[in-house]
C-alpha cells in the first residue's frame, strides 16, 4: 500500500507534535505539582512550627501533659488539619483527634523531625485518598525533644492538578488534530508541483517530448525544479527534433548520390557495344558520385565518434605553428588548382593543451571551406595568437562573403548557404557542424564575422585551462 507524501509529512507533523506536547505537558505537571505542593507545605510548616514552638516548654518531661491535649486540639481546630505531638522516642502525647495518645509512629517524616529536619510527603491512604504527612522537631535549645506531625488533606490539590491535567491533554489532542489537518493541507499544497512532475515525465516517457507543466508560481525550490525540468523538456524535445531532421536529411543526402549512380547505370545502352569516350565518362561521373558519398558518409561518422564520445579528448601539448602549417601543406593542392594562396600568419610558435587530431580536423574544414568560397586568384589566411590566456585561430577569405541573416544557421548539420553551389562542390552542410563540435568540445566558442563580396572571418578562442575536460 503506497502512503502519499501529503500524508506521510501530516503524520511527521502529528508525532511531532505529540512528542513535543507530552514532553512540554510533562514538564508543565510537573511544575504545578511541585508549585502547588510547596506552597501548601509552606503554609503547613509555618502552623507546624507555631505549635512546635509553643509545646517545647511543656514537653521536657515525658510524662503527658493536659495543656499540650489542649496546644492539639486548638491549633487542629484553627487550621482544620490533624496535629499530633510526640516525644523524642516517637510516642504520642497528645492527639487533636484524641485518637492515637500513647502509640508509637515510625513514619519516615517523625524519623526525619527527630533527626532535627523538617519533612513532609504525600500519601496515598485508602481510606482517605491522598494525605499529606509533615512533621517539624521540637527542640529546647540545641536538643531535640520530641515532633510536632500532622495530616493534612489534599485531596483537592489532587482533583485541580486533574483537572489541569485533563486541560492539557485535551489541549493536546485539539492541537494535534488541527495541526494534521494543516500539514496535511500543506502536504497537498507543497506535492501538487510534484505530482504535475510526475505527470510530466510520463507524458515524456511516453513519446510526448517538449511537454510543459503550466501555471508556475512559486519561488522556492519546488518553482525552481519545475522550471528547470521544464527546460529539460524542452532540450529533449529540441535534440529529438535534431536527431529526426539529421536522420531525414541524411536519407535524403544518401540518396541523392545513390540515385545518381542507379541513372547513370540505366543510361548504358543495352544493345549495342558503348565507345571509349563513352566509357571513360560513365567511368567518371561514377567516380565522382561514389566520391561523393565516400565524403559524406565520412563527414557522418565523425560527427557520429565527436558526439558519442563527447567526453574522450586525447590532451596533450602541441605545436600550435606545426598544426597551422600541416593544415596549409594538407589544403595547398586544392587550393592551387584554383590559383588561391594560402598562407599562415602568426607571431611565433606556442605550445597548447589541446587534442592536436580534432582540432587538426576543425582548423581543415575551415580552411577548405574558405578555399572553395573565394574567388580565384585569391587568398586564405590562417593565423593564431594568443591573447588574455586564449587561444585565437582566424581564418579569412575573399570571396561572396555570408549573408547577416544565414550566419546564425550555417553551423546546423546540412545547412548550406548556396545549395546549388554545395553541391557543385560536394559540400554537404556537415564542416562546419563537424568544427563547432570540436571548438565545444574544448570548451572554446567559433565566432563569424562576415561581408558580403568582401571578407569573411571565423574566429576560434580556446581557454587556457578548459574546465572539466579529461584525456581518453
Amino acid at each position: 500500500m503506497r502512503v502519499r507524501l501529503g500524508w506521510k509529512l501530516g503524520l511527521t507533523y502529528l508525532v511531532l507534535i505529540i512528542l513535543s506536547l507530552a514532553v512540554s505537558g510533562y514538564f508543565t505537571m510537573d511544575f504545578f505539582e511541585r508549585s502547588f505542593l510547596d506552597e501548601r507545605k509552606a503554609a503547613l510548616f509555618t502552623h507546624a512550627s507555631i505549635l512546635a514552638n509553643s509545646a517545647a516548654p511543656y514537653l521536657r518531661s515525658e510524662e503527658q501533659n493536659p495543656y499540650l491535649h489542649y496546644l492539639a486540639r486548638e491549633y487542629g481546630e484553627r487550621v482544620g488539619n490533624r496535629f499530633l505531638i510526640l516525644n523524642k522516642s516517637g510516642r504520642v502525647i497528645a492527639d487533636s483527634a484524641d485518637e492515637f495518645t500513647g502509640r508509637l509512629l515510625k513514619h519516615s517524616e517523625i524519623r526525619a523531625a527527630l533527626n532535627g529536619e523538617n519533612a513532609a510527603g504525600p500519601h496515598l491512604e485508602p481510606e482517605y485518598g491522598w494525605v499529606l504527612y509533615l512533621a517539624v522537631p521540637v527542640s529546647s535549645g540545641k536538643q531535640v525533644i520530641g515532633a510536632v506531625f500532622m495530616a493534612a488533606d489534599i485531596n483537592p490539590l489532587v482533583d485541580r492538578l486533574d483537572e489541569i491535567r485533563k486541560s492539557l491533554l485535551w489541549f493536546s489532542v485539539l492541537s494535534g488534530a488541527v495541526v494534521f489537518l494543516i500539514s496535511l493541507f500543506l502536504g497537498t499544497f507543497l506535492t501538487r508541483p510534484i505530482k504535475r512532475l510526475i505527470h510530466a515525465t510520463g507524458r515524456i516517457a511516453s513519446g510526448d517530448y517538449g511537454f510543459q507543466v503550466r501555471d508556475i508560481k512559486r519561488d522556492d525550490e519546488l518553482g525552481e525544479l519545475t522550471r528547470v525540468f521544464n527546460e529539460m523538456s524542452a532540450k529533449i524535445k529540441e535534440e529529438d527534433n535534431v536527431r529526426k531532421q539529421f536522420i531525414a536529411d541524411a536519407s535524403h543526402e544518401l540518396r541523392s548520390p545513390v540515385a545518381a549512380v542507379k541513372a547513370l547505370l540505366e543510361s548504358w545502352p543495352e544493345k549495342g557495344k558503348p565507345g571509349e569516350e563513352e566509357i571513360a565518362e560513365l567511368i567518371n561521373d561514377l567516380r565522382f558520385e561514389t566520391d561523393k558519398l565516400g565524403w559524406l558518409v565520412e563527414d557522418l561518422l565523425v560527427l557520429s565518434r565527436i558526439e558519442g564520445n563527447c567526453r574522450q579528448l586525447n590532451l596533450e601539448e602541441t605545436s600550435v605553428g606545426e598544426l597551422t602549417e600541416a593544415v596549409r601543406k594538407t589544403v595547398m593542392p586544392v587550393a592551387r588548382n584554383k590559383g588561391i594562396d594560402v598562407e599562415t600568419v602568426h607571431e611565433g610558435d606556442v605550445y597548447w593543451h589541446l587534442d592536436g587530431e580534432k582540432m587538426f580536423r576543425a582548423l581543415y574544414n575551415l580552411v577548405d571551406n574558405a578555399v572553395k568560397y573565394s574567388h580565384p586568384s585569391g587568398k586564405v589566411t590562417l593565423g593564431f595568437q594568443v591573447q588574455d590566456e586564449t587561444l585565437m585561430f582566424y581564418v579569412t577569405n575573399t570571396g561572396e562573403g555570408i549573408p547577416a541573416h544565414e550566419i546564425p544557421h550555417i553551423f546546423k548539420r546540412f545547412y548550406r548557404v548556396d545549395k546549388a553551389r554545395s553541391r557543385k562542390t560536394g559540400g554537404w552542410g556537415l564542416g562546419l557542424a563537424i568544427v563547432k563540435e570540436i571548438v565545444e568540445l574544448h570548451r572554446g566558442r567559433i565566432q563569424v564575422d562576415s561581408e558580403p563580396g568582401q571578407q569573411t572571418v571565423f574566429t576560434v578562442k580556446l581557454p587556457s585551462v578548459a574546465p572539466n575536460l579529461t584525456n581518453s
